[in-house]
């Protein structure tokens, strides 16, 4: 039964509907000539239905002719009509495997290169610097050498300890790791002396060596001396001594914010527009017609992606945005509810500036509106230690 229905796909059969009232003649008459029926059903007294070859069907086509019947095709099934079907689409079928094809190559380079962890040396100039070495946008990825350009850059520059690289796909991660400025610490026999690293009101200076220069009451600004490590005496040589002590200053931080006293709600009409996108690496390809025909819209976007094909990532995604056309409402809100949003959203915020170490000793909010903006001022005051030391230049002295 499976080498029958084999051979009825291979040589292509129509499932049809024959109507009329001659039905059995019809039937006795394919049969004379050869043409060969099955899976016959009768749907109703004039109606049947079944299965016949191609061949068979075109015979039945001058039969039907003469006995006043008609005949409709309900469905083509089999090998012929598939490749009948691919030989009308023969284009678009060789522009999907070509592009294919060039998505897979081109999946084998790199096309964009990102440098993270960077803080004393700019992007700029780590890629012109990976160019050199052999990184570059459009590169074979099997060709970098990638334990050759971590060596150079860790050469090249003195402020970088680690250098990690990772390629994903058609992307090139640079992961560098920066030397701490901590670990250049002044050795103990070294003369320095310590200044403010802050602006503040001085507190309390403790003096355990050096000469202190400041007392309580007194305003400093960043890079002040606080305790001096030249000791001057009348009668004696200037003395150049490693300071030492503690100085704590009130210190001040201030955070400012605005929020509009009225929120824009964005309602949804009912009316939608759909686009759809074929993005193929970093090219996009807009299959929709005509352009979103809202002024104002909010936007939902689901994005479909083909799976790994032998582990390489197919960087084809189809992109499918939704967008709904919206009115805008003005919505007072509470003056309560903005002032407690600011204060907690200022608060948060303000905390991530202060030293761990600092003693809070006050917070003022302050409110004020102008127009439809509600501003907001919060000043903290925090008692911290300031000083850092800072080597004395002997020779400039001189």
């Amino acid at each position: 039964m499976l080498v029958v229905k084999l051979w009825n796909y291979f040589r292509g059969y129509v499932v049809f509907r024959l109507e009329g009232l001659n039905l059995e003649r019809v039937i006795n008459l394919a049969i004379s000539r050869g043409v060969y029926f099955w899976d016959i059903h009768r749907i109703d007294y004039t109606t049947i239905e079944a299965k016949v070859g191609i061949e068979g069907y075109k015979e039945l086509r001058n039969i039907i002719k003469k006995t006043g019947c008609r005949a409709k095709i309900s469905m083509k099934i089999g090998y012929p009509f598939v490749i009948s079907n691919l030989k009308r689409r023969k284009v678009i079928i060789i522009g999907w495997i070509l592009s294919l094809m060039i998505l897979i190559i081109s999946s084998s380079f790199i096309w964009s290169i990102d440098v993270v962890g960077n803080k004393k040396i700019n992007d700029e100039e780590i890629l012109k610097t990976l160019r050199n070495l052999g990184l570059n946008q459009g590169i074979f990825k099997y060709k970098v050498n990638i334990d050759n350009i971590k060596n150079n850059l860790l050469i090249k520059y003195d402020t970088i300890s680690w250098v990690g690289i990772e390629i994903k796909g058609t992307k090139a991660i640079v992961k560098i790791i920066e030397r701490d400025d901590n670990l250049n610490k002044i050795e103990s026999n070294i003369p320095c002396d310590i200044v403010a690293d802050k602006r503040g009101i001085i507190e309390k200076v403790i003096a355990k060596n050096g000469d202190a220069v400041v007392k309580r009451g007194d305003i400093v600004k960043p890079n002040q001396v606080l305790i001096s490590g030249k000791i001057v005496r009348e009668g004696m040589d200037v003395r150049y001594v490693h300071s030492l002590g503690e100085v704590y200053a009130r210190t001040f931080y201030e955070k400012v914010e605005k929020r509009p006293i009225y929120n824009i709600i964005k309602v949804k009409t009912g009316k939608k527009y759909t686009r759809r996108i074929i993005r193929i690496g970093n090219m996009e390809f807009t299959i929709s017609k005509g352009n979103v025909p809202f002024k104002k819209y909010v936007v939902e976007k689901k994005n479909k992606s083909f799976s790994k094909w032998r582990k390489i990532n197919i960087p084809i995604e189809i992109l499918i945005e939704n967008y709904y056309q919206i009115v805008e409402k003005k919505q007072r809100i509470d003056e309560k509810i903005l002032r407690k949003s600011l204060e907690n959203f200022m608060i948060v915020n303000i905390m991530k500036e202060i030293p761990k170490e600092a003693k809070i000793l006050n917070k003022t909010f302050k409110f004020k509106r102008e127009n439809n903006i509600f501003i907001a001022r919060l000043t903290v005051e925090c008692l911290e230690s300031i000083g850092v030391k800072k080597r004395i230049n002997i020779v400039e002295e001189d």
